[in-house]
């Protein structure tokens, strides 16, 4: 199964910088105690912020900038997808893996710098169950490696797509 899946998703990885979002770390969302995961608490203060409601203390879209796309930003970050800041972002895109003997049942989406292209880093916290993953931790300047494995419902792992390299713009 590993072997077929690693065919089927090397022959579909896509990638497409969009100059629209970058990421810093997902830190940059995480604006309220407990600190260490952007969490409901975190949501809440964003929308506080945007409403004015509280004084708005983010650094998201640049010192002081509370609006209804600070508050998104955070949603997506307390959701899994990271704290989008910034100018860049990655969107990995790959074909639907041909099942084995079990239904495939997400994909994991791993990162790894140019310079060091097998030292892969996975980007989801949970399965991927679409065929898109956007990566908003991305560096001005920077070169990326991505690569995909598919799951099967038995956890079972296929090995990692054909890698495919994004390079980001200066600005």
């Amino acid at each position: 199964m590993r072997s077929e899946l690693a065919a089927i998703l090397g022959a579909g990885l896509f990638l497409c910088s969009i100059p629209a979002w970058a990421q810093a770390p997902l830190n940059a969302c995480d604006l309220v105690a407990p600190f260490g995961t952007v969490d409901q608490n975190d949501v809440n203060a964003a929308i506080s912020m945007s409403v004015g409601s509280t004084t708005c203390a983010a650094s998201i879209m640049g010192a002081n900038v509370c609006n209804v796309i600070v508050t998104q930003r955070v949603v997506n970050a307390a959701l899994g997808q990271g704290c989008v800041i910034g100018t860049h972002s990655v969107t990995v895109s790959w074909s639907a893996s041909t099942p084995g003997t079990y239904p495939i049942q997400g994909y994991n989406v791993y990162r790894a710098p140019s310079s060091s292209p097998t030292s892969y880093v996975q980007l989801n916290t949970a399965l991927v169950t679409g065929l898109t993953f956007t990566d908003g931790a991305v560096s001005n300047s920077a070169s990326y490696v991505y690569a995909v494995k598919a799951v099967d419902t038995q956890n079972n792992m296929s090995g990692y797509s054909t890698p495919a390299t994004a390079n980001i713009p200066t600005s």
